[in-house]
């Protein structure tokens, strides 16, 4: 008969430490106008046509990704080995992160900005150096200061989220060549830039050092599938494949993909067109309402209000979620609210706007 020992307790590693998981906002049956993540209205047809011709050849086999690569390299005009599909944007950022950074090592970030960029870089040990950009020019002088022989990685993300603000492509080629300086990587994270005035892809497919990160999730429509992709220089899209595993996307998310991404892209022009004529219209609301808003070229439109708690429950009465940001900081009181793209939801909520009191800032 053996002698029960006591177990020593379980010890996570050092870089978890203060990390706790993404939790996204509860689901509340009640809410059926979510306007708190920033999806699109809905799947454009030649997606729901790909998802129809799906086989069960496609399910049984493994996913090869090379097709949608070769298909996205094509528009862009570079060599298929340059694209990298992952699963989801955030998914190229986790990598990014786990290529460059180490204990030792620094993220150079603006904030607020997409979490996981963060997240990425203290799971990989790495410390994270922060610049304040809420509002006015993008801090790039403040940003270059911090870059030195520790520096890893840069990142922006333009339009930025939560904020909407973008970043021209001569402050990213400063940012770009600051960083090449010190051996560092620049990531931009490009999610929301077919609804801006500027697409800057073209221009900064030539620079050495940096990363686009893009997604088939907001004017695709299609978070639901998990695609995203990096378009990185030769080597460093290697460093991508290495760190990632070997089928990240579904071959069924695939197919779908390749079937938006090969459409007529006036339909898709179309909603871009509405999302931005809503997002004037309800910037416009917001402001006589009496909210700070913060000038946007995303999806969404984001405001500083009295009681953003207030108006978020307000609105939930009314059956429409939007987001609010935990931790106070940059973010008190700060709405969210990603733009619906259509005219009935639309109208929904800026009736709803309309009828809400005592909340604004």
């Amino acid at each position: 008969m053996t002698t029960p020992t006591q177990s020593a307790a379980l010890r996570p590693a050092a870089r978890l430490q203060g990390i706790t998981p993404y939790r996204p906002p509860p689901f509340d049956p009640s809410v059926d106008l979510r306007l708190d993540a920033n999806e699109g209205a809905a799947p454009g047809e030649a997606a729901l046509a790909a998802l129809a011709q799906v086989d069960a050849e496609r399910l049984r086999r493994y996913p090869d990704a090379s097709g949608l690569e070769a298909q996205i390299a094509d528009r862009l005009g570079v060599a298929p080995g340059r694209v990298v599909v992952t699963n989801g944007g955030d998914d190229a950022i986790d990598r990014l992160c786990r290529a460059t950074l180490e204990p030792g090592r620094s993220l150079v970030v603006h904030r607020p900005t997409f979490e996981m960029i963060g997240r990425g870089a203290r799971l990989a040990g790495a410390s994270v150096r922060e610049v304040r950009w809420v509002e006015g020019p993008p801090p790039v002088g403040q940003m270059l200061s911090l870059i030195d022989e520790t520096t890893g990685l840069v990142a922006v993300v333009s339009p930025n989220n939560p904020t909407g603000a973008v970043i021209s492509r001569g402050e990213i080629e400063q940012l770009a060549s600051g960083a090449c300086a010190v051996g560092a990587v620049l990531l931009v994270d490009l999610a929301y830039v077919e609804f801006a005035d500027e697409d800057p892809t073209d221009s900064l497919l030539a620079l050495e050092n940096t990363v686009l990160v893009r997604t088939f999730s907001k004017a695709y429509a299609l978070a639901g599938l998990r695609v995203g992709y990096a378009i990185a220089p030769p080597a460093i899209a290697e460093w991508l494949r290495a760190t990632g595993g070997p089928y990240p996307v579904s071959g069924v998310s695939l197919a779908v993909a390749a079937g938006a991404h090969g459409a007529d892209p006036a339909a898709r022009h179309d909603y871009i067109g509405t999302i931005r004529r809503e997002r004037s219209e309800l910037s416009r609301q917001l402001s006589d309402k009496g909210a700070k808003v913060l000038p946007s070229q995303a999806n969404f439109v984001s405001a500083f209000v009295r009681d953003a708690s207030a108006l978020r429950e307000r609105l939930a009465a009314r059956g429409i979620a939007i987001r609010t940001f935990r931790g106070g900081g940059d973010t008190e009181n700060l709405v969210r609210i990603t733009l619906p793209g259509g005219a009935g939801p639309f109208e929904r909520l800026t009736n709803a706007i309309g009828e809400i009191q005592e909340v604004w800032a």
